[in-house]
């Protein structure tokens, strides 16, 4: 083959080959312009409107600043005293209404459930960042410890809340940490669905999970389906590996969204919060 041929292949493949990478770094923009849309998928509440929410439960609205306002829900245990908080940090759907089901489990076991909506979710108010979520997890912690001795409050995080609950635990002392349908990190996420792109460069938020759980002094239990498709549960099985003495259940044809419809799951979990 001589230089000829080679560039004579070059002047062939030049005109697609320079479709492609322009195609590659438009979408790679759009991607990044629009990476709020395609994380957080939330639905506003009016404030004065009530949330439909039908287990006993008390709503708490506190103003940040001008511009800023966190709510959450406080949902009431059956039975009294409480034996402790559940601060339960949600997934990327939706808003409280939509996860307030899942609070039904904590309350028949006696704990109350703190709820918080995230930035622009539900009645929450303002612009999002991942530092403003995490001093908000904090916020919420601060309100259960006026209330609750740090043995008595349980930190529990769902996909997307995961990366924050584990944060909290890194940083504020409980009784343990639990995670269902967890990641290691947002770029390995995304790398799953297309592994093109430098996400640690692109992605605005990194909530990098396996790093927090390392500053972790509480027991550490994850839950992971197998037919998870979202978030893979290798990614459950890396971060048990990432240190010693996490307990992890696997559920055999669990999905994203379904744990909770599992015996298994429901019957491990009351375990976990009798301990």
């Amino acid at each position: 083959m001589t230089v000829r041929y080679f560039y004579a292949q070059f002047l062939r493949w030049r005109r697609p080959i320079g479709w492609l990478l322009l195609l590659y770094l438009l979408a790679g923009w759009i991607f990044y312009a629009n990476q709020d849309a395609f994380i957080f998928r939330a639905r506003v509440i009016h404030a004065d409107k009530n949330v439909a929410i039908h287990a006993p439960h008390k709503e708490i609205t506190i103003p940040i600043d001008q511009v800023d306002t966190l709510h959450l829900i406080r949902f009431i245990a059956n039975k009294a005293p409480a034996r402790g908080v559940v601060l339960y940090f949600h997934g990327n759907r939706e808003n409280v209404e939509w996860y307030a089901p899942k609070a039904d489990l904590f309350t028949r076991e006696g704990y109350e459930v703190l709820m918080m909506d995230y930035p622009g979710y539900g009645k929450s108010r303002g612009e999002r960042s991942e530092y403003k979520i995490y001093q908000w997890a904090t916020w919420v912690y601060q309100l259960a410890s006026k209330q609750f001795d740090s043995k008595e409050i349980i930190i529990y995080g769902k996909s997307l809340g995961t990366g924050i609950a584990a944060y909290l635990a890194s940083k504020k002392d409980c009784r343990q940490l639990i995670l269902e349908t967890p990641y290691t990190n947002f770029p390995a996420v995304f790398s799953y669905y297309a592994p093109i792109y430098p996400y640690k460069t692109l992605l605005q938020y990194q909530f990098p999970t396996e790093q927090f759980l390392e500053q972790v002094e509480a027991p550490i239990q994850i839950l992971h389906g197998t037919n998870d498709f979202v978030i893979p549960h290798q990614h459950s099985l890396r971060l048990a590996k990432r240190k010693k003495g996490i307990t992890l259940l696997i559920i055999k044809g669990g999905a994203h969204n379904n744990l909770f419809n599992f015996q298994l799951t429901r019957t491990t979990l009351k375990k976990w919060l009798s301990h």
